[in-house]
């Protein structure tokens, strides 16, 4: 027989998790989130084709990339409404999150003029630096969910 505190337990355990997952599946459900799991495995795959000096894989690669990133620039972070950023706020915020990312797509343009010079020791010296970007940009921008 189910007592009183065993009903009670079990329902403040339910709310609990359903809460939990209902905040991280908002965070995950905007479209930024699914363009960065994109570029996520674009990442991947161009340092595959580097790897293998597959310089026109890596190129095409890196045109996704590229129109990926720019897709991105438009969406705002999900920080951003989390946070209940309007106004001025929001709009120096966006300029920040907007600058970062056409820094990335300028490395993005030289990781390119790199594979098309079949310089690939380069482009991976540049993939270094978009990590460095990464890691700015998440620190910066990326909710916590």
């Amino acid at each position: 027989m189910l007592t009183v505190k065993k009903v009670l337990g079990g329902a403040i355990l339910a709310m609990g998790l359903s809460g939990y997952a209902a905040a991280h599946g908002h965070c995950g459900e905007t479209a930024l989130h699914e363009d960065m799991e994109n570029l996520k495995t674009e990442l991947k795959s161009l340092s595959f084709d580097l790897r293998g000096k597959d310089a026109a894989a890596a190129s095409e690669r890196v045109d996704v990339i590229i129109s990926l990133l720019k897709d991105s620039r438009e969406e705002t972070p999900f920080k951003f409404t989390k946070e209940g950023l309007t106004g001025e706020a929001l709009a120096t915020e966006m300029a920040e999150y907007q600058s970062l990312m056409d820094e990335t797509i300028e490395v993005f343009v030289s990781v390119d003029k790199a594979i098309e010079a079949n310089d690939m020791g380069e482009a991976g010296s540049l993939l270094r630096e978009v990590g460095n970007l990464r890691k700015k940009g998440h620190s910066a921008f990326k909710a916590s969910c």
